[in-house]
C-alpha cells in the first residue's frame, strides 16, 4: 500500500498529514471530529478503502494528533486548514469525495459548496452543523455558548450554501446519537434540493462513538466503506 506522512505548514501551525495510495488514487478527503479525536481514528476504514483502490488523505487539525497547537482553534481555521491540505496533496484532481466525521460535517459541507470546488460526494458521518455565529469563534466559552442554544444549529449558514450543492450527499446517522440531534440530518437532506442525489442511512444500536466501533467491528466498517465509494443513489 503507498503511503506517505510529511507536515504542512498552514499559517502558525505545522499541520501532520498523511496519504494512503498513488496521487491518481487518491479519492477522498477525511476530516475528524472534536474532542480528542485524530486523523488515526478512522486509519482502518481508509485501508479498507485503499486496498479496493480508493485512496485517501487525513490530516490532524491543529490542536490534535500530530499537528502544532500554537494558537486557538476555530470553525474558519479548521476550513482554512482542510483548504491547504486539499490543495497541497490534490496534484492530480482525483479527490472527488470529502468525509466529515461530527464536527467536521460543517467544514466538508463548506469545502464541497465553494463555488470552485471538484468535489462530488459529500459524506458527513454523524456530522455536526452549527449557528452561523459560532464560525469565527474561537473554540471556548464563547464557542460554547453560541453551539449551546436550544436548536442553534438551525441558523447555520451550511444549510443555505447546501441549497445550491449539485453533488451527491450521503449522510450517515446513528440512531442512538446523543450528540447531533436527529433533526440535523433531515434538516440537511431537505435543504439539498439541487443535489444529484440524496441518501440517508440510518444506524441502529449505533451511538455518536461512531468511529470507535468501526474498529471493532469489520462488517460495519465495510458498510461505510461501501457507501463512501459508492456515488449513485441506490445502496447495494
Amino acid at each position: 500500500m503507498n503511503a506517505r506522512q510529511f507536515a504542512l505548514p498552514v499559517d502558525d501551525e505545522t499541520i501532520a498529514v498523511d496519504t494512503l495510495g498513488s496521487a491518481e488514487q487518491l479519492s477522498a478527503l477525511f476530516l475528524h471530529g472534536a474532542g480528542q479525536s485524530h486523523r488515526q481514528r478512522q486509519r482502518l476504514l481508509r485501508e479498507e478503502l485503499a486496498e479496493q483502490g480508493f485512496g485517501s488523505i487525513a490530516f490532524d487539525f491543529s490542536g490534535h494528533g500530530d499537528s502544532s497547537a500554537n494558537s486557538p482553534g476555530s470553525l474558519q481555521k479548521r476550513l482554512r486548514e482542510a483548504e491547504h491540505v486539499l490543495q497541497a496533496t490534490n496534484v492530480a484532481h482525483a479527490v472527488h469525495t470529502v468525509v466529515g466525521t461530527s464536527m467536521s460535517g460543517e467544514i466538508a459541507i463548506r469545502l464541497a459548496c465553494k463555488p470552485d470546488s471538484e468535489l462530488t460526494h459529500l459524506v458527513m458521518i454523524v456530522g455536526a452543523i452549527y449557528d452561523r455565529a459560532a464560525f469565527a469563534l474561537p473554540f471556548g466559552p464563547a464557542f460554547s455558548a453560541a453551539i449551546r442554544r436550544p436548536q442553534s444549529w438551525r441558523e447555520a449558514e451550511t444549510l443555505e450554501f447546501i441549497r445550491h450543492y449539485r453533488g451527491g450527499l450521503s449522510i450517515i446517522r446513528a440512531l442512538d446519537d446523543a450528540v447531533i440531534p436527529h433533526d440535523v440530518a433531515e434538516l440537511l437532506v431537505q435543504a439539498a434540493q439541487s443535489a444529484r442525489f440524496r441518501r440517508l442511512i440510518d444506524l441502529p444500536d449505533t451511538d455518536h462513538r461512531l468511529s470507535e466501533k468501526m474498529v471493532q467491528d469489520a462488517l460495519l466498517r465495510q458498510r461505510i466503506a461501501a457507501i463512501i465509494r459508492q456515488e449513485n443513489q441506490e445502496e447495494k
